[in-house]
């Protein structure tokens, strides 16, 4: 079973830039969750979620990959490795959908919650420290 996907204070890395693509990451992620349980257009949802997903990556990871370069952040190989890992599955299940798999959306939430849970709470809080130390709020 899935948790409800607002956005909560506990998300934030205190970087008011990051946060904000943080949040459209947390309300892309609720819009799949709210598809799933009311199964409506699930469909036409799961397209537009991977459409913003793909955007996501694109803005998101350069935004942070930008940081780690310019404040020669100490664990940005590693962190660039899960950023690449993440937009593979991603691209994965946007293959996936348009094979016409159309039920991936519990795959692509559990996927989803996992990223958020493991690598916004807890790698993305690891660069806090320097951000704030370099100035980034």
């Amino acid at each position: 079973m899935t948790f409800t996907f607002i956005w909560d204070e506990k998300y934030s890395v205190g970087v008011a830039e990051i946060d904000e693509q943080h949040k459209k990451l947390v309300a892309t992620i609720a819009k799949l969750n709210e598809a799933i349980s009311k199964a409506k257009s699930i469909e036409k949802d799961v397209k537009s979620v991977l459409t913003e997903l793909k955007q996501y990556v694109e803005v998101h990871f350069s935004t942070e990959e930008k940081y780690f370069k310019e404040f020669n952040y100490e664990f940005a190989e590693q962190h660039i490795l899960e950023h690449r890992e993440f937009a593979k599955k991603i691209e994965s299940f946007y293959e996936k959908y348009a094979g016409n798999e159309v039920e991936i959306s519990f795959e692509l939430i559990d996927f989803l919650e996992d990223w958020l849970l493991d690598h916004m709470m807890t790698q993305d809080r690891k660069y806090m420290h320097c951000f704030a130390e370099n100035g980034l709020k």
